[in-house]
């Protein structure tokens, strides 16, 4: 996994945010170009090949008075594999912990499909299906398109499916879980439905109008953050 740090300021609070599949920093640079007067740290996770925080990451974590965790797409699934602990609050945004699965999740067929034909053209239709098939939402979405290879993502994925399908009995389960969740009513890649199902026992808000890409809708990091409160 790859981490970065988009604002860190010596604040009390940290805001953990797990980008979806295939994505590299420039959706997290776009959400802090939109923001001013945000008063957290932000740390950006990425590219879950590997899927636990490297130890000196989690001891920073640790550190902080406050922890959120906002996670996208199949990031929601990588924040409940990473290792973390102390999580004050958590959003998952169009995804879910069990991301391939036919009642939960991505069904199972279609996301091997997407593996085994992923390639450039399969690639910019993904994209296009990420923005709801709208034509200028795509537009939109290729000037902060990741800057990653189609091998590279494809890799990613992969992997991924690996990890989901090897279910380790071992595995530890997370101490803490999400306090809410965020479903786009269009969403071509995560059955709403499938959402709505996994988060039947957590407080979620289905926004109609809402592709599987959130961050033309909420475009800043206040934005996204207001979803935890009240």
């Amino acid at each position: 996994m790859i981490t970065r740090w988009i604002q860190r300021k010596g604040y009390s609070r940290l805001l953990i945010f797990f980008n979806g599949w295939g994505m590299d920093s420039r959706i997290a640079d776009y959400l802090q170009s939109n923001t001013s007067g945000f008063d957290s740290d932000i740390l950006l996770c990425y590219d879950y090949r590997s899927t636990l925080l490297p130890a000196d990451v989690l001891s920073t974590v640790a550190g902080y008075d406050e922890r959120m965790v906002v996670a996208w797409s199949l990031g929601v699934w990588a924040a409940s594999k990473a290792g973390l602990n102390g999580i004050d609050r958590a959003l998952a945004i169009n995804g879910t912990v069990s991301p391939v699965s036919s009642e939960e999740g991505i069904p199972p067929g279609i996301f091997r499909a997407t593996l085994d034909n992923y390639d450039e053209g399969n690639r910019k239709r993904f994209m296009r299906r990420m923005c709801g098939g709208k034509a200028s939402l795509f537009e939109r979405f290729l000037d902060i398109a990741p800057l990653r290879t189609t091998s590279d993502q494809k890799e990613e994925l992969a992997l991924i499916l690996q990890s989901v399908e090897k279910r380790n009995e071992e595995e530890v389960i997370p101490s803490w879980s999400y306090t809410e969740a965020l479903i786009g009513g269009r969403d071509m890649i995560f059955p709403p439905a499938a959402q709505a199902f996994a988060w039947r026992g957590t407080k979620h808000t289905v926004v109609d109008e809402m592709a599987h890409f959130p961050f033309f809708d909420f475009s800043n990091w206040q934005r996204v953050c207001a979803c935890m409160e009240g």
